[in-house]
């Protein structure tokens, strides 16, 4: 019940105060409820259960904007994240990623929504907020539908919908003012092998092999321009919970996977790290892999199940 009122809440009022500051120039209004078509939906690579929860507080539905540009602005949370809102990539689409849309903008993530953390119960989620400004001339006049899509790590994309009027007389709001990013978000860390659930024999050395990144750094920093300084992997527990650590992984080397999703700048995000199971007796095992992003200094972790067999 307390989740829910504070959803309600959400909903009505405080979703207007959080954006009312960087959206001044849209004119006066009244607190308004984060109106939206569809709450969010399966988009590329998605998978598991909608366990999401955000809007799209401007434009509200229906909202009549400029063709020189607007601001679109809301909230995102993977309420099964833990330590952060979950979602680690913003987009804003005319139409649908996979129906020949056009992408408007990629929004800044992980900003300051202290009202969200209150309301939810979850103080990391108080870096839920998003924040993107659609170019000049992006759309045509006329009625058009707009999807915000989050992506998460585990779960692939998933978005939700509203529906615009987009005027060639109303005022231009390009130069509405975004607030600063308060937070960062956090790195990007994945396992590619073993695959889950892999069976590895304890014969030969294996090597581990996976990606990281920040989708936030320039081509400069980190490693080979990933954005991440260091890779280092537990096996058996988490490094808090008295993981062995295996060490950390050499990094810098030609992955294709995360081009196609992040970009060219990352096609050398890729990190390995050889390690004996002879050392280790058959059994099931977890691998933790914590990688820290050297334009933020976070971290996150990724965890992967797998096997040891004579």
């Amino acid at each position: 019940m307390a989740r829910m009122r504070g959803m309600q809440t959400l909903r009505g009022s405080i979703g207007w105060l959080a954006v009312a500051l960087l959206v001044g120039t849209l004119g006066a209004a009244a607190p308004a409820a984060a109106d939206v078509v569809s709450g969010w939906t399966a988009g590329p690579g998605a998978i598991l259960d909608n366990t999401y929860s955000g809007f799209i507080d401007v434009p509200s539905a229906n909202a009549t904007v400029p063709v020189g540009g607007f601001v679109v602005a809301g909230w995102f949370v993977d309420t099964t994240a833990q330590g952060w809102a979950g979602a680690d990539d913003i987009q804003i689409f005319q139409g649908t990623m996979d129906g020949g849309g056009k992408l408007l903008a990629r929004a800044t993530i992980a900003q300051s929504r202290p009202d969200v953390a209150a309301a939810l119960g979850n103080p990391f989620w108080a870096a839920a907020g998003y924040t993107a400004l659609v170019p000049p001339a992006s759309l045509s006049p006329g009625t058009q539908t707009l999807s915000v899509y989050a992506h998460t790590p585990g779960k692939g994309w998933w978005y939700e919908q509203t529906q615009l009027n987009v005027s060639s007389s109303a005022p231009a709001t390009a130069a509405a003012p975004v607030p600063a990013v308060r937070g960062a978000a956090l790195p990007i860390v994945a396992f590619e092998r073993p695959k889950d659930g892999e069976i590895v024999p304890t014969k030969n050395d294996f090597q581990i092999i996976g990606y990281a990144l920040d989708t936030a750094a320039a081509s400069n920093q980190g490693v080979s321009g990933s954005g991440i300084d260091r890779v280092q992997v537990y096996i058996g527990n988490s490094r808090d919970n008295n993981g062995i650590f295996l060490g950390e992984a050499d990094l810098g080397f030609s992955d294709s996977t995360p081009v196609a999703q992040y970009g060219g700048q990352f096609a050398n995000s890729g990190w390995r790290l050889t390690f004996k199971p002879t050392q280790f007796h058959a059994n099931t095992f977890l691998l933790f892999a914590y990688a820290r992003s050297a334009v933020s200094g976070k971290e996150d972790v990724a965890q992967r199940f797998f096997a040891i067999h004579e």
